[in-house]
């Protein structure tokens, strides 16, 4: 196997098992994602946010912003980020790169009607 392979087939391989935090750190990071899933799951219901190319939840305009809707958000994202980080670092890629890939493992889980954002920047529903 080549070099480039093999990170991809690691990368891939830690990303299917969302690469767990050590420790203390991973029970929280779980319990937060778990504690704002209704919320996000509602929120993507009524189309008021969407999962970008980046593998990131943002609003897709005004509809249901809100100092509380901002928050979770900004939280959701934070707690992403850090997890594509360390993916990133065990795998010896960048994190944007997990990221993206994230995002492409997202949206064929996601729900219809959900909207999702392709690697172009379009805005589409999902349709089943």
């Amino acid at each position: 196997m080549n070099g480039r392979f093999r990170a991809t087939a690691a990368l891939l391989a830690a990303m299917f098992l969302l690469a767990p935090l050590a420790g203390a750190e991973s029970k929280e990071v779980k319990a937060r994602f778990l504690e704002r899933k209704p919320l996000l799951d509602k929120m993507k219901d009524l189309g008021w946010i969407g999962e970008n190319n980046l593998g990131f939840v943002q609003f897709r305009g005004e509809a249901g912003k809100s100092a509380e809707n901002d928050a979770v958000i900004a939280a959701e994202n934070l707690d992403r980020r850090a997890i594509y980080a360390e993916i990133a670092a065990r795998v010896n890629v960048g994190a944007e790169e997990v990221g993206k890939r994230r995002a492409v493992q997202i949206a064929k889980v996601a729900a219809a009607g959900h909207w999702l954002q392709d690697a172009e920047g379009n805005w589409h529903q999902k349709q089943n």
